[in-house]
């Protein structure tokens, strides 16, 4: 039986991981502030700590592990610190990483953001540069990690269940007959669902690759197809705005395409569901 720790683990495709690893055998460990309660009850064991107090994770840390996913690192010194205290303590380390180490782009090769080679003056966090902060985590593990590390990145990851409420945004404004604001609607962009989010960190912890990954449903798709498909199953349509609000900015809304190539991921064998197959599924269910 692997043991495993999540850093987070306690909502949104987090939790749809531990499941898996909760079929799967894992002996699973929680590892987050404790601020939300995750339903896993005895099955899973819990550390409380703010992984971001390196003497805090340092005292958590006490038993080794074969794989920690870190969904909970979004700069620069939070993965210095992990490196520091899980180094010598795990054998597979996959930290969540994003689209957004990227600028715009069609399908966008990890190449094109080296973090074995990328040089930077100024530290970022979340708050002040999300894609920056990302790039300079990607850039920290690749420096300190004595381990094995994977860096996913995932796009936009879409569920019925999301709390940002992001694809919910779209369902309901057109539902509501009320006007989105989107400056290219013709723009590609990447998704995933949140069940191939957490299939996918399951399978890429269960073979030898390490380094970047892309992880993102096979093909993209436009921003006019996507509204479209919500029009169908709604029965309304579509109302663009030409001038952005704050009540009609779409959370998507972006100038270029934004997608990725995943040649990588399917030469590993692993196989997402295409969008074309989940979204109608999605939009059924928040439409209710």
């Amino acid at each position: 039986m692997k043991k495993v720790l999540v850093l987070g683990g306690n909502h949104y495709f987090g939790k749809k991981l531990v499941k898996i690893l909760l079929n799967e055998g894992c002996n699973v460990t929680l590892l987050n502030r404790g601020n939300r309660e995750d339903g896993f009850g005895d099955r899973v064991k819990r550390i409380k700590c703010d992984r971001h107090d390196r003497s805090s994770l340092e005292e958590a840390i006490v038993e080794n592990y074969d794989v920690v996913f870190d969904q909970s690192c979004f700069d620069y010194d939070q993965a210095k610190i992990a490196c520091d205290v899980f180094n010598g303590r795990v054998r597979k380390y996959i930290f969540t990483s994003s689209i957004s180490t990227y600028t715009y782009g069609a399908s966008i090769k990890e190449s094109v953001f080296d973090p074995y080679n990328f040089s930077f003056d100024n530290k970022e966090t979340s708050e002040s540069n999300y894609g920056v902060a990302k790039r300079q985590a990607e850039v920290s593990f690749y420096k300190y990690a004595k381990f094995p590390v994977t860096t996913v990145r995932f796009p936009i990851v879409l569920d019925e269940n999301d709390v940002t409420e992001r694809f919910q945004f779209h369902v309901n404004k057109i539902k509501n007959k009320e006007p989105i604001f989107l400056s290219n609607i013709e723009s590609m962009i990447a998704f995933i669902s949140a069940d191939d989010a957490a299939k996918a960190l399951y399978e890429l912890s269960q073979n030898e690759f390490n380094g970047p990954i892309n992880v993102a449903s096979s093909e993209p798709i436009s921003l006019k197809d996507c509204m479209g498909k919500i029009e169908e199953i709604v029965g309304n349509e579509l109302i663009l705005s030409e001038e952005q609000t704050e009540e009609n900015g779409s959370p998507y809304n972006i100038s270029a395409d934004w997608y990725m190539d995943c040649s990588k991921l399917e030469d590993l064998g692993i196989e997402l569901e295409p969008i074309k197959n989940y979204l109608p599924r999605m939009i059924k269910s928040i439409n209710g």
